[in-house]
């Protein structure tokens, strides 16, 4: 995900599944040239795949998806600058809260008891600490795979969910567990 584009196309194909480089085009904006060549690159690099294709004026529109999201790890992280760390951890953040206040608008969460919301304050240890990363990637890691069963099932006809799903483990000031 060195590339910028590249990282804004596969964040794309993740948040709206299914779509063709030229409407990546028209979201991003940028260059069709520029969008297809790295989403042909994500497609070599077993992130995106390519789903079905389309006649339009006499050529092939292809569509593709995301198989796999951008993630970065804590080594990475480390890596970033300051400011590009500081708009990652918010822009995150903000698509939790906007996921979760769409669904409070649509009045879906909070109004039937399909969904599933905790908040636990925990007091551990440094080992317990990573112990805790170590949990919530492993959760990650099933609920990708429950994905990955799902959209086979939805090529088979089922019907599909959109769902947001948010895991968190961060330290916060010894003050918040009060509240």
């Amino acid at each position: 995900m060195e590339h910028p584009l590249r990282s804004r196309i596969l964040r794309l194909l993740t948040e709206r599944g299914v779509m063709s480089p030229a409407e990546l085009s028209r979201a991003l904006p940028a260059k069709l040239s520029d969008v297809s060549h790295h989403v042909r690159r994500l497609e070599e690099l077993e992130c995106a795949e390519l789903v079905s294709t389309r006649p339009v004026r006499g050529a092939l529109e292809h569509f593709y998806r995301a198989i796999e999201r951008p993630l970065i790890d804590t080594d990475e992280f480390e890596d970033l600058d300051p400011a590009s760390a500081e708009d990652l951890v918010v822009h995150s953040f903000q698509r939790i809260i906007n996921d979760f206040v769409a669904s409070r608008e649509a009045e879906m969460i909070g109004f039937d008891r399909h969904f599933y919301l905790a908040r636990t304050p925990y007091v551990v240890d440094l080992q317990g600490f990573q112990e805790g990363m170590d949990s919530v990637e492993r959760c990650r890691l099933e609920l990708s795979e429950i994905e990955r069963k799902s959209a086979e099932r939805r090529e088979a006809g089922a019907l599909g969910i959109a769902v947001s799903g948010s895991l968190l483990w961060f330290k916060v000031p010894n003050t918040s567990l009060n509240h």
